[in-house]
């Protein structure tokens, strides 16, 4: 039993460690060279490593939502990135007679992905819901109202943000 004890108190910080990171628990304990049976093991009979193993998720939560929540950003930016292009030719080795891939021609092409309005919308809609809000409501008389707000940049000082309008549409037709 010395030795699981001794097993556990190696391969313990290393789960955690993977887990704070955003690893599944599947995937933390194979990197940490045990089994998945063991670690649930771990977890039922642990208090201490089960709460430790809470709390890591929680910080590998915030690690993929942050990850996910960069490259919305990404996409609602646009963003350029570099296309590689290689062409091989086999070759043959004088040292061991065999035919090998060689490099015969690289292109390298910078590409640029637009912004997506999709993305913008998604991202404002979520992040700052009372500024950018496209909204349609039924009301219980049956008309459909809807509130759009608008939000308009001016050059000049006087012009101010549009007032949100609802227009109400006879769904009876």
């Amino acid at each position: 039993m010395a030795g699981a004890k001794g097993k556990y108190q190696e391969k313990a910080p290393i789960i955690l460690d993977l887990l704070s990171q955003g690893y599944s628990n599947k995937d933390a304990a194979e990197r940490a060279g045990i089994n998945e049976h063991t670690f649930y093991e771990w977890l039922a009979t642990k208090p201490a490593f089960s709460q430790s193993v809470k709390e890591a998720q929680r910080l590998g939560d915030k690690v993929r939502i942050n990850s996910v929540e960069s490259a919305l950003l990404d996409v609602a930016r646009g963003f350029e990135y570099e296309e590689v292009k290689t062409e091989y030719e086999s070759k043959l080795n004088d040292k061991t007679g065999q035919y090998e891939p060689t490099i015969k021609k690289q292109v390298r092409t910078k590409k640029r992905v637009i912004p997506s309005t999709e993305a913008i919308k998604f991202y404002l809609s979520n992040k700052a819901p009372e500024e950018w809000k496209n909204r349609i409501e039924q009301n219980n008389t049956g008309n459909l109202v809807t509130d759009l707000q608008i939000r308009h940049v001016s050059q000049s000082p006087d012009d101010t943000t549009f007032p949100s309008s609802e227009a109400e549409v006879d769904t009876n037709r």
